[in-house]
Parts: C-alpha cells; sequence; structure tokens
C-alpha cells in the first residue's frame, strides 16, 4: 500500500500563491467527472474522473483533503504561471494521498485509461474528544489492519477481509469514512445485540458515526476496505 503527501504522484500541486490571492477561484469540486457520494457536517466525498481531453478551469482547494487513487491515468496539473507537470508513469493501485488546502491549479487527463478516484474534502468542523473507554477494545489497531498514512487531519487504515472473518467487539473513538475497493456481505451487530446485514460493492462509500461499539464478520467475498479515521 502506498501513500503520497501533498501531491498527485509525481505532478505536484504546486501554485503561484501571489496570483493565488489576486482573484477568487471557485472550489476544485463539483466540476465535470466530478459526483459527490457523501455530504455531512465532517465531509464531502467525491467520485471523481479526469475525462481525457476534457478542459478544466483552475480552481482552489478550500479544504484538506484526503482519499485513494482507485485508477492510474495520465494527468496534467498547469499552475497560475502557465507552467505545468505531468504525470505520465503508472503508479501502484490503490494510492492513497493528502493534501493541504489552499493550493490554486487546474487538472485535466490527457490520455487513457482515465483517472479515477475517491476524494475526501475535510470540513473544518472538529467535534469535542470522546471519553476514551476501557472496558473495550480500541477500534485501531485490529488484525488485519496496516496503517498507511497519519496526520493531525486523518489516519488511514487498510484492511483485507476473507470469508467468515470476524472483527472483535471495537469501539471507535472518531468517525470514519469506508471506502470499499472491493465489496462484499457485512454482519455488524452492537453492543445491544442489534444486527445489520449490508451488502457493499466496490468503490461504496459508508460513514461510521463515533461513538459506535460493533462486531464486524464477513458474510460474503472478500471485503477489502480503506478506513478514513477523521481526528
Amino acid at each position: 500500500m502506498k501513500s503520497v503527501i501533498g501531491l498527485f504522484v509525481c505532478v505536484a500541486f504546486g501554485s503561484s500563491p501571489g496570483l493565488a490571492l489576486a482573484q477568487e477561484y471557485p472550489h476544485a469540486f463539483p466540476r465535470p467527472g466530478a459526483t459527490l457520494l457523501l455530504e455531512n457536517e465532517r465531509v464531502l466525498v467525491w467520485e471523481v474522473l479526469w475525462p481525457n481531453g476534457a478542459p478544466q478551469v483552475y480552481h482552489r482547494h478550500r479544504y484538506d483533503m484526503t482519499g485513494v487513487f482507485l485508477r492510474w491515468g495520465p494527468l496534467r496539473v498547469t499552475r497560475l504561471d502557465g507552467t505545468f507537470a505531468e504525470s505520465l508513469e503508472p503508479f501502484e493501485i490503490p494510492w492513497v494521498f493528502f493534501q493541504r488546502k489552499g493550493v490554486t491549479h487546474k487538472e485535466e487527463g490527457i490520455g487513457e485509461p482515465e483517472r479515477h478516484s475517491i476524494m475526501i474534502d475535510l470540513k473544518e468542523y472538529m467535534p469535542a474528544d470522546l471519553e476514551p473507554r476501557t472496558d473495550i477494545l480500541p477500534a485501531f489497531p485490529l488484525a488485519g489492519t496496516e496503517e498507511v498514512l497519519d496526520n493531525p487531519r486523518v489516519s488511514v487504515w487498510s484492511l483485507d477481509m476473507e470469508p467468515g472473518q470476524t472483527l472483535p467487539m471495537h469501539y471507535h473513538d472518531r468517525d470514519l469514512i469506508w471506502v470499499f475497493l472491493e465489496g462484499g456481505t457485512l454482519l455488524s451487530t452492537s453492543e445491544d445485540g442489534q444486527e445489520e446485514r449490508t451488502t457493499w460493492a466496490y468503490k461504496d462509500v459508508r460513514f461510521l458515526a463515533r461513538g459506535q461499539a460493533h462486531r464486524v464478520e464477513v458474510v460474503s467475498g472478500s471485503p477489502r476496505i480503506m478506513l478514513y479515521e477523521l481526528q
């Protein structure tokens, strides 16, 4: 599992601060190729494609952003001064990333395949911390999870599950975004015994609010999930 901080994999999110301050630019989303999947007080989650040859306008990222590239594709990133960089060499997929807010540029697909990602805008809303629990396992780390990125805004974990695998009862003290890289059917059992069976597919997204404890069992399939723990 690879991760990158502050760039779109070999293409820097560079901008010219002086030029960026001279005028206002629209937020990066919505735009052609971007579909809003989920919105609440914590996040905006987008599925993003960079259509080959489609022109794009300059935009400014108004939020810190994280996510995962689902497919590599050639990309040109143009700075406000007209200089640009191109990403032409394939990179390993999935690729987790993080970018600070304020970057101003435009990004354009310049070939096939078209780059594809799930992008998560991190809103400024920060909830109060919950009291830690000592009577139950914390959500992370659990067996089968691997931390692939950690900073003051988000911790990202990968989780590959097998048919019949069960995660023991555990407690989430932070809000969580699930991004499915491979789907499956899960049975979730809460502390009070309530059961919920859900089936997920590739690129589905789920929000799990903090303060919950549950056990998770794989009913079918081999789910592969990126877990974004919001700080």
